[in-house]
């Protein structure tokens, strides 16, 4: 296994709280001519989609593409088709993780829970609208996508509003909770924060903070264990995710399920743990990505590479995290260690 960075769990973890007001300090409030929501600049409101503040597109400055086209069809939260000189282009948005479709029927969707939301948010924002397209590297095509279906493209995407207000789609939807950070090594200009644009795992940790989406640990209905208390704990250099419960009861975890931003294990599950897996009282359990066999508290995801993302510094600050979901699809304990904008969840 590679050398990988990690964080001591003291200086990457702070509570959702802390990390809004940290937002709010670092941005400060700019009011020139419009209001403020969280540090980030509102001058308008697309009606029906937007609920808050808008956001300003990535930069293109360091793009070598950057061109227009007319989004055609919404695949899910995530994924548009796009008519670029006249040449139909799937593209996967750069830089989130909406929850996943499973039926993409026409007019009825079905899917894990957030995920038709995401993908009508989406519709609203972009759907038979001209849009920017732009990349650091004309090369850069989602991993999946790349065996054999070379034209999903990974790029941002910006579209005006009816006021004429720059809206960033992904940022958007990372801000209502509708989707995860994903970063990117080499596409990593949303990692940051450009001006005005927070970056996407700030957008995170405010969602978090006010347990908007998939962010609320009940909004797909009341789950297992529903008043337990969880945490999650990420060591990306050991590769183990430890999951405590900090409640007087033991939990069962049985068919709960454990995912990295990207989705990683088999058939893009993650990790479901078996049945039979309990966590005790004032307990811990331990998920490592690697090969074993679970016992004693310990479970094994049995993958051949590492899950989760080095922590880097300028210009590309990755991180990522780790988000147990119960059976039926609510986000219940999730960390993000992403040192700029760190998520202890709940």
């Amino acid at each position: 296994m590679p050398m990988k960075r990690h964080l001591a769990a003291a200086d990457a973890v702070v509570s959702c709280a802390q990390r809004r007001a940290t937002i709010q300090q670092v941005q400060g409030a700019r009011r020139s001519g419009g209001r403020t929501v969280g540090g980030c600049l509102v001058a308008g409101v697309l009606a029906g989609a937007l609920t808050g503040s808008l956001l300003l597109a990535p930069t293109a400055s360091a793009a070598s593409v950057d061109t227009r086209g007319k989004v055609v069809d919404v695949k899910d939260g995530d994924t548009v088709v796009a008519r670029i000189d006249g040449k139909k282009h799937t593209i996967r948005i750069t830089g989130l993780n909406a929850m996943e479709l499973t039926d993409y029927g026409p007019g009825h969707l079905e899917g894990q829970c957030h995920a038709v939301e995401a993908t009508r948010l989406l519709e609203k924002l972009v759907l038979k609208k001209r849009v920017r397209i732009t990349a650091r590297h004309e090369s850069s095509k989602s991993g999946k996508e790349d065996r054999g279906k070379p034209d999903r493209l990974r790029r941002s995407l910006a579209v005006k509003d009816a006021h004429g207000t720059t809206i960033d789609p992904a940022a958007e939807l990372i801000r209502q909770g509708l989707a995860l950070w994903m970063p990117n090594e080499d596409e990593y200009l949303p990692n940051s924060t450009r001006g005005d644009a927070l970056s996407y795992s700030a957008l995170a940790a405010e969602a978090a903070a006010d347990r908007r989406g998939l962010w609320n640990t009940d909004s797909c209905g009341v789950g297992p264990s529903q008043n337990a208390t969880l945490r999650v704990s990420v060591d990306p250099g050991a590769e183990t995710v430890s999951i405590t419960n900090q409640g007087t009861n033991p939990v069962s975890l049985a068919r709960w399920r454990v995912r990295d931003s990207s989705y990683h294990g088999k058939l893009a599950k993650g990790y479901k743990f078996p049945r039979g897996t309990v966590v005790p009282a004032g307990g811990t359990i331990v998920l490592h990505t690697g090969k074993g066999d679970n016992r004693g508290g310990h479970y094994y995801w049995n993958l051949n590479k590492p899950v989760f993302d080095n922590v880097t510094d300028a210009p590309t600050f990755m991180a990522d995290g780790a988000y147990l979901f119960d059976p039926q699809g609510d986000l219940r304990a999730a960390h993000q260690y992403a040192p700029q904008a760190p998520i202890q969840f709940p």
